[in-house]
């Protein structure tokens, strides 16, 4: 094999065999997650999100097997046949569409955690509208890919991807901005749900800035040199990332709502008490009025926050009647001291 032909299968082939490691490691932590959850929320969740993730562990568990199998194609199957490294294979080129059906999906599910938190629906509505559109050009790279056939021609198609992953970037970013934008609108001023509050809007940000990051890499890599497939490398780890942000905010949501009930000072957590009313003794009244007290506490589940789910202070109450009943039985005492 000639030397170039060397140099040319370590700038292609050798990034995309490296993609490969990183995309099967993370889909290693894809499987972890996906028994996690249906261990731990199996028989808690509904089974419409059930099936969701499901449906997104079966496309990235295809993904997988498409990009192993695009590999294997080209550096073994066709080993020492030069003419195959320039071609683009059926099984790379689908890929593209499986990726499509992993970080649309999760995206619009995130979509409409936005609407949930921030009860608006103008935002929500610009964020699907941009990942429409950022898929559509992912539908169209893939139709072009069949028709150009040859890496080699892939030069005409750089404003596709640099269009389409500038756009889902765009996407995640507002997905980012307005999730922590609505949470810090729900800060209540106390330091245990403020404290809350400011995790889900770091894990926001974190989960927003790292699929941008890779969404922006990737057409970068692509401009410079389509047919080096470094780009290939950050595509196919922003697909795994997308799958494991929502499986790991999936599987978090207990361990949130037990730090946002957790009692530093090791006192009771009482939801309610209750004194129940007087109860008659040798045909008089017992003397001890009733009381009740009432706790609410704040709990933040499934990354959303209702109106309800602010800090409140604990009440005490003294029904007025039994306020009455000790001033009744004061003046009883009174009177009979004076006998």
């Amino acid at each position: 094999m000639p030397a170039s032909s060397v140099a040319d299968i370590q700038n292609t082939f050798g990034a995309a065999f490296v993609g490969l490691l990183i995309s099967t490691t993370l889909f290693g932590l894809t499987i972890v997650q996906t028994w996690i959850y249906f261990w731990h929320y199996g028989k808690r969740d509904p089974k419409a999100l059930k099936f969701f993730v499901a449906f997104i562990t079966v496309m990235d568990t295809l993904h997988t097997i498409l990009c192993a199998y695009a590999v294997y194609w080209y550096l073994v199957l066709n080993f020492g046949n030069v003419e195959s490294l320039d071609s683009s294979m059926w099984a790379l080129n689908i890929q593209v569409v499986v990726s499509i059906f992993i970080s649309a999906p999760v995206r619009l599910y995130y979509t409409r955690r936005v609407y949930k938190v921030s009860q608006s629906i103008f935002v929500p509505i610009l964020i699907a509208a941009l990942v429409v559109l950022g898929s559509s050009f992912g539908f169209l790279f893939t139709a072009k890919e069949f028709i150009l056939q040859r890496f080699a021609n892939f030069h005409s198609l750089t404003w596709i991807p640099s269009v389409g992953l500038t756009v889902g970037a765009l996407a995640d970013l507002l997905i980012a901005a307005a999730m922590c934008w609505s949470l810090y609108r729900r800060k209540t001023g106390y330091a245990r749900t403020d404290s809350t509050i400011i995790s889900l809007m770091a894990y926001s940000i974190n989960s927003g800035l790292l699929t941008s990051i890779l969404a922006g890499a990737m057409p970068i890599s692509f401009a410079i040199s389509p047919s080096a497939l470094i780009w290939l490398a950050f595509y196919w780890a922003m697909t795994k990332c997308y799958v494991n942000s929502l499986l790991a905010m999936l599987n978090c949501r207990d361990h949130v709502r037990d730090r946002s009930t957790d009692n530093p000072n090791g006192a009771f957590n009482l939801t309610s008490i209750r004194i129940e009313p007087p109860s008659e003794t040798g045909g008089s009244k017992s003397s001890q009025p009733g009381v009740s007290v009432t706790i609410q506490r704040s709990t933040t589940s499934n990354f959303g926050l209702n109106k309800s789910d602010h800090g409140v202070e604990p009440t005490f109450e003294v029904p007025k009647q039994d306020a009455s009943i000790i001033h009744s039985q004061s003046q009883g005492r009174t009177s009979e001291s004076s006998a």
